[in-house]
């Protein structure tokens, strides 16, 4: 259980300190399988889409290498801790050369004034931070334009 995971970790070595002593049974927190840890129905994945489980802060190679695998290059960030585990992830992406884009109403922290914070000051250097009906208008523009480039560049015969 919380393999990955150093027993020194500041957030998440305290759960595996705790879990070697008490077992699955009993700490369980953020672990696949056990209760807390589902996907809520609305956000199931849909069929082929990878659903990467992390040990650290910042996400491991299994989700850059589902994005690499996919050609991804722009992605749409969502989650909890919008100050520690949403910026890390937001970090990590931006590192691997991928356009990041954070729709405020699908973030949220336990903290609202360090959450509002990092959507404020710390996550716009790295990301597109929009309201969900201005992404929605961006995202549709950036499609619209993104296909435009393709049948622009695209060989042609004779």
């Amino acid at each position: 259980a919380y393999e990955g995971v150093h027993p020194r970790h500041r957030l998440f070595g305290g759960l595996k300190r705790l879990n070697r002593k008490q077992g699955d049974g009993t700490v369980h927190w953020l672990m696949e399988g056990h209760p807390g840890a589902e996907i809520h129905p609305e956000l199931q994945p849909v069929e082929g889409e990878p659903v990467v489980w992390r040990s650290e802060l910042r996400p491991g190679e299994g989700l850059i290498s589902a994005l690499r695998a996919k050609a991804t290059t722009k992605v749409v960030l969502a989650g909890v801790k919008t100050a520690s585990g949403v910026l890390a992830t937001c970090e990590a992406l931006v590192d691997q050369g991928l356009l990041v884009y954070i729709v405020r109403e699908c973030v949220a922290d336990n903290d609202q004034a360090r959450g509002e914070a990092a959507l404020q000051h710390i996550l716009p250097q790295y990301a597109d931070i929009f309201a969900v009906d201005t992404f929605r208008e961006q995202i549709s523009q950036e499609i619209m334009m993104d296909m435009y480039i393709a049948f622009k560049t695209a060989p042609r015969a004779g």
